[in-house]
């Protein structure tokens, strides 16, 4: 037992890498138009093994307070899912098991893989060399993400991420929102990678793949994935002047640095008018300008675009029109019964038809309006606990926050939390979610280290 709880621990670091080749092919299975996708199929699976995973490793450790916790909450959750689909079953108007079902177990995902992960990190903790391991697979499958989209691009293969518009890319990956999630939460530990493996000027080789990842990135043409990037970047600047005027740093070098994400920046913003991300700003407007003067014709618009162009341009914009499917759930969800209120109303709350059935795609709000009051504090509940025990780890050892590792970690857990509002697609969606839990369980790894025994755990980080 204790074997394969050390092998798959392995695993799963390694697993890390193979997402985007999972990603592609799932992207190629939708091109075919194939209902059951490839990459669905292996991340079932992957989770179903980790229950077991997790099970093994909690009864080797019966002694630890934790693992009744964590068993009771599993017995509270899956509780929890089954009044929810036992509910819906007999109140929704239109239930379709298929769509419910599928929901849920994405859903998820993102629950057992955290702890998953947790242990896994936690079962390495004693190995410095396989810790070590874990930027590197991040920095691999960005590195990976970024072939495939120039790839996909210099062979006009790409998929559109605005088909509307025929503008952005999203290389051979079906999900343009989904895809720049990624890139928004790895991008900082690909920053963080890349600037501990600079360690004088021969190495600076290093920063062409964040060149290459920049480019690809901003191919996709989404506004999220602009803003992190942009972000990260700042976030490394910033750590990287704070470090110059500390004591026994290299200056030299980190100037050097700090000149890399400065024309990298630079860059960027002169590059802006030329991306794609840009012509959707403008044609944003004008789709607004054309709906307003639409609306005083004979013909008129819909109730859904009156409400898109009665909302502030600004917010609708960053919110990419989301705030009227937020409406229409809001109604449903008032109309909602008690039960439904607490436990939930499922997959995107009651609809007639299925071509009805839209979520928000604000990961927060969709499961408030999926799981109900009661159901959304079950289910956030980890997700809770480590946002509140970072932020405290990061206002106990302030001062220690602006390495590189602990500035950039910081910046992906705050980019992967505030994209599952702007984008959605992060905690729901498991080709996002794994990227996201895995890189949180390793800053809480590191966080309860640093607490525990009041010294920053270097072992685990960027091998030299």
């Amino acid at each position: 037992m204790q074997s394969f709880v050390k092998k798959y621990s392995i695993f799963l670091m390694l697993y890390i890498v193979f997402q985007p080749i999972l990603d592609s092919i799932t992207g190629l299975m939708m091109r075919l138009n194939m209902d059951v996708t490839f990459g669905v199929f292996i991340r079932m699976i992957v989770m179903a093994v980790t229950v077991f995973f997790l099970l093994i490793y909690l009864i080797l450790n019966l002694d630890n307070r934790r693992g009744f916790t964590i068993i009771g909450y599993f017995v509270l959750l899956a509780l929890m899912s089954v009044i929810n689909l036992y509910i819906n079953y007999k109140t929704k108007t239109l239930f379709v098991t298929s769509l419910e079902v599928t929901t849920l177990a994405k859903s998820l995902y993102y629950p057992v893989m955290l702890l998953g992960y947790f242990f896994a990190f936690e079962e390495l903790a004693e190995d410095r060399i396989i810790n070590r391991f874990f930027p590197k697979m991040i920095f691999y499958a960005v590195n990976l993400i970024s072939i495939i989209m120039i790839v996909a691009h210099f062979t006009n293969t790409s998929f559109s991420s605005y088909s509307y518009y025929k503008l952005g890319e999203s290389g051979w990956f079906f999900a343009a929102n989904e895809l720049s999630a990624i890139v928004s939460i790895t991008f900082p530990i690909m920053i963080w990678y890349a600037l501990e493996k600079i360690d004088d000027l021969t190495r600076t080789y290093y920063w062409i793949s964040i060149i290459v990842a920049v480019y690809s990135s901003l191919l996709i043409g989404t506004k999220g994935s602009l803003i992190a990037i942009v972000c990260s970047i700042c976030m490394g600047l910033l750590a990287a002047v704070i470090q110059l005027f500390r004591r026994n740093s290299n200056k030299k070098m980190i100037a050097t640095l700090i000149g890399l994400l400065v024309v990298t920046l630079g860059g960027i913003f002169v590059a802006y008018p030329m991306m794609a991300v840009s012509r959707t700003a403008e044609l944003h407007t004008e789709m607004v300008k054309y709906k307003k003067k639409q609306a005083k014709t004979k013909k008129g618009i819909t109730k859904d675009q009156e409400k898109y162009i009665k909302t502030n341009k600004t917010v609708s914009y960053l919110l990419s029109g989301r705030t009227i499917y937020f409406e229409n759930a809001s109604h449903n969800f008032h109309k909602a019964t008690p039960a439904q209120k607490i436990f939930g109303m499922g997959y995107a709350t009651n609809f007639k038809k299925v071509k009805n059935a839209k979520l928000v795609e604000m990961d927060y709000i969709d499961i408030f309006f999926q799981f109900g009051f009661l159901g959304t504090i079950v289910y956030m509940a980890p997700l809770i606990y480590c946002l509140i025990y970072l932020i405290g780890t990061f206002f106990r050892k302030f001062k220690h926050m602006w390495s590189f590792k602990w500035s950039l970690l910081v910046a992906s857990v705050a980019l992967g939390f505030g994209m599952a509002l702007l984008t959605g697609h992060v905690i729901e969606a498991p080709s996002v979610s794994i990227y996201f839990v895995s890189i949180l369980a390793y800053a809480m790894l590191n966080a309860r280290i640093f607490l525990r025994t009041d010294e920053d755990p270097y072992t685990l980080g960027v091998e030299k």
